[in-house]
């Protein structure tokens, strides 16, 4: 990754920014995704679940986030 300088602020800011149609947008964006996965692993249960009152669909939510996110991410 070369190293950039920049005068000012604002053009540091300006080289941030790509323009639409840019070829680096979806590299970029798998980047800041994977990161985003990595600091906050979600792991919630896969599918969809009946349960027969809102009291037990409650109780099952509260369960799954008791447990907290997952270490390994799987």
């Amino acid at each position: 990754m070369p190293v950039e300088r920049f005068r000012t602020h604002e053009e540091a800011r300006r080289a941030l920014w790509l323009s639409p149609g840019d070829p680096r947008i979806p590299r970029r964006l798998r980047r800041v995704l994977s990161m985003a996965a990595g600091l906050y692993p979600l792991d919630r249960p896969r599918g969809v679940f009946k349960f027969r009152s809102i009291e037990d669909a409650n109780a099952s939510r509260k369960q799954w986030k008791r447990r907290g996110p997952n270490p390994d991410g799987s």
